[in-house]
């Protein structure tokens, strides 16, 4: 799997996880079931309701570790690193205000009251922040200042969680870590990434030890991007058939399909 293959993997992990926030999954699963149901098949209509929507939101967890390993890839072969970080910033920028709408959108739809305030800065943000941090680090470690390196990706994650960026510190850490593993075989940067996920979500791991009924948000919300890690063993080293256009359309699709969906959701009626 080249890495034009592997953004596009991402790109459509992200708009399913996206798509079924405006469009539930029980939309489409609900009928299958009770037509089961209604051939005496109540015991595989019941399993349908309640495990299907679930395993099928695991394909939506893909996308963030997949960007993640790809703004590594992009630091480490970009000819020009701060265009690089210029482009992942304005894109954030732009992609703000429809990233807001669509989180408005979805709590308008169940009935929950939103305020644009309590919105994240979206997942870009935290990329272009995690790029940044890379790029302090070699700077620093390259002239021998290893602590003031290392103090970069600490700063970093602390900006990303004051800012309340999408992922915090816990995706700034996943970023780092891609860097740092870089070279290391691929069974061993996926063992160790299983503890490194646990880390990167010590905070819901936390709540679910005080509340159980966490478990299968917390399992998730883990489990789904070692689905990622592991689609990234796939990877080629190989850049694909990415021009221009293909750049340009995966800078474009972000903000795009949040204000397509965006306002999709005003206009649907809401489920409650």
């Amino acid at each position: 799997m080249n890495s034009k293959q592997l953004k596009i993997l991402a790109l459509i992990s992200m708009f399913f996880d996206h798509f079924i926030r405006i469009f539930p999954l029980s939309d489409a699963i609900v009928p299958v079931a009770d037509r089961f149901a209604s051939i005496g098949l109540e015991n595989l209509s019941i399993w349908i309701m309640s495990w299907v929507p679930h395993v099928l939101m695991y394909f939506g967890r893909v996308a963030a570790p997949v960007f993640m390993f790809c703004i590594v890839e992009g630091f480490l072969h970009t000819r020009n690193i701060q265009k690089y970080i210029l482009r992942i910033f304005s894109t954030a920028i732009l992609a703000q205000i429809p990233y807001i709408l669509f989180n408005l959108a979805e709590n308008r739809l169940y009935g929950i009251a939103g305020d644009w305030r309590a919105v994240p800065f979206n997942i870009l943000f935290t990329l272009g922040l995690g790029l940044l941090a890379l790029w302090g680090y070699e700077e620093c470690k390259g002239k021998g200042h290893k602590r003031l390196a290392i103090g970069f990706i600490i700063l970093a994650g602390a900006l990303a969680r004051l800012f309340q960026f999408e992922g915090s510190e816990g995706y700034i850490f996943i970023i780092f870590m891609f860097y740092v593993l870089r070279n290391r075989p691929v069974w061993q940067r996926t063992l160790l990434f299983i503890p490194m996920l646990v880390l990167a979500r010590y905070r819901l791991v936390a709540y679910t030890l005080e509340n159980l009924d966490l478990l299968r948000t917390c399992i998730l919300n883990i489990l789904g991007p070692f689905l990622g890690i592991l689609a990234i063993c796939f990877y080629s080293g190989e850049k694909g058939d990415t021009g221009r256009r293909f750049q340009w359309f995966m800078y474009i699709f972000y903000p795009l399909h949040l204000i397509v969906l965006a306002v999709i959701g005003y206009l649907r009626v809401p489920f409650v």
